[in-house]
């Protein structure tokens, strides 16, 4: 089993696309997302996956994760990389934002 966090305590103060850092496969196989949202508006994020870095592709529907709540999705779909991104429809005005990427073989 491995792990990368990909948004490590961001802050978001506005309502731009953020995009994560980029979790590599590897030898393993993404799992699990799992988010900690400890800002204080609901956070809308999409699941993207790349062959070599430079093209990102969506991989299923957006989802939301509420202020202040930990949730986990799962993954389906094998990519060399993937990424988050996160959008807030409002503005954050405290709080942080944390993910990681769970892999497994």
């Amino acid at each position: 089993m491995d792990e990368d966090k990909i948004f490590d305590a961001l802050a978001i103060r506005d309502t731009s696309n953020h995009d994560s850092e980029k979790s590599n496969s590897g030898e393993f196989t993404a799992k699990v997302i799992i988010i900690e949202n400890g800002l204080n508006q609901t956070v809308t994020f999409q699941l993207q996956g790349s062959r070599d870095g430079t093209v990102w592709l969506d991989i299923g529907a957006t989802f939301d994760v509420a202020a202040s709540t930990n949730q986990y999705e799962t993954v389906g779909t094998y990519f060399p990389g993937y990424r988050l991104q996160a959008i807030c429809v409002t503005a954050p005005t405290t709080g942080t934002l944390d993910t990681y990427i769970i892999k497994t073989r």
